[in-house]
């Protein structure tokens, strides 16, 4: 990290605080998949929120930073003697650095689905299944049991439509929430107003 001409501790604190809270605004961007604050702010690629991950380098650089004691890096016992710097012995002056870097990961790791590499065939995959909490307007509308059409935005904010199926009769226009897929299909319900 750049240093902005403040003492190790308040760089520190800086980012702990400053990850803390890009975690916290990756976190809420990305509660409905799809819209514009989960694509723009959360920066979502795939599963993984990036906003996040560089929250969580900060995060373990500023805890880092904090753990290292400023005379823990230079070098022990008098000038001109050589010797170990702190406890790690070189370790020490990248410690921020190699603890963001496993924040990063553990940031990356807990948002991937490691699942279908460990249970190969086991499931079968659904593409239509990243929809499900993604809200909609019906375009045609939808008898009950029968098919009707859907719009909707992507990732990207680009419209897209689908054939979806309902329980009850939708009419034309109606705003609904994608919750589940049905066959080859999208299941859909009105959104209730709070």
């Amino acid at each position: 990290m750049p240093s902005l001409g403040l003492p190790g501790d308040a760089k520190s604190t800086i980012a702990l605080i400053l990850g803390v809270l890009l975690i916290a605004l990756a976190r809420w961007a990305s509660r409905v998949p799809g819209t514009k604050s989960d694509s723009w702010v959360a920066l979502r690629i795939g599963d993984v929120l990036f906003t996040e991950v560089i929250g969580a380098f900060l995060l373990g650089y500023g805890l880092g930073g904090l753990v290292v004691q400023p005379d823990g890096i230079a070098g022990s016992g008098p000038p001109g003697r050589f010797a170990p710097a702190g406890r790690f012995g070189g370790l020490t002056a990248n410690l921020p650095v190699t603890l963001g870097v496993v924040g990063a990961a553990v940031a990356v790791f807990t948002r991937l689905d490691l699942s279908g590499l460990a249970l190969r065939g086991s499931t079968p995959r659904n593409g239509l299944s990243m929809y499900v909490g993604w809200d909609a307007q019906v375009i045609a509308p939808i008898s009950a049991g029968g098919f009707g059409q859907i719009a909707m935005r992507d990732g990207l904010g680009y419209p897209l439509s689908a054939v979806a199926t309902a329980e009850t009769d939708i009419a034309q226009g109606t705003p609904v929430r994608v919750i589940g897929t049905k066959g080859l299909n999208l299941l859909v319900a009105p959104i209730t107003p709070a």
